[in-house]
């Protein structure tokens, strides 16, 4: 279905601006194209992380015409669920002050790594909507 096409597309754009806007700033200017309060506050924050592993979930799901199922969009939604995951754990630290196992070792990988993970998610995204019909994007 092209609507998760799209979808995909620009939740995984920003998220990974969201994700990745503090260290980009100064380097690529990025507030001069997006606000970089809105994508500091934490409700934009956790509402475009839960679109965003959502709409990831859906790419597994729904597939375009003449594609082929789960191989067609694989990173795309791989990145969708990361990116998704990365912001509701940033907005979870955020608001609870008790730790966990678990919670720590996410904060390891994804948290530290969070302004990489949000520049692949741009890439992925910039990939995705130029080259469509190419496996695995």
């Amino acid at each position: 279905m092209y609507q998760f096409y799209l979808l995909s597309v620009a939740t995984n754009l920003l998220a990974g601006v969201a994700l990745s806007i503090e260290g980009m700033d100064e380097k690529l200017h990025l507030s001069s194209v997006f606000n970089r309060d809105l994508f500091e506050k934490t409700g934009f924050r956790i509402g475009l992380g839960i679109v965003t592993f959502v709409v990831g979930i859906f790419k597994f799901l729904a597939v375009p015409p003449a594609d082929v199922p789960v191989v067609g969009d694989l990173l795309p939604a791989i990145s969708g669920l990361v990116l998704g995951l990365i912001l509701f754990l940033k907005y979870y630290q955020s608001r609870s002050d008790v730790s966990s196992p678990l919670v720590d070792g996410l904060e390891r990988i994804f948290g530290k790594n969070s302004a990489v993970f949000g520049t692949i998610g741009i890439a992925v995204a910039v990939l995705h909507f130029l080259l469509p019909r190419i496996l695995f994007l």
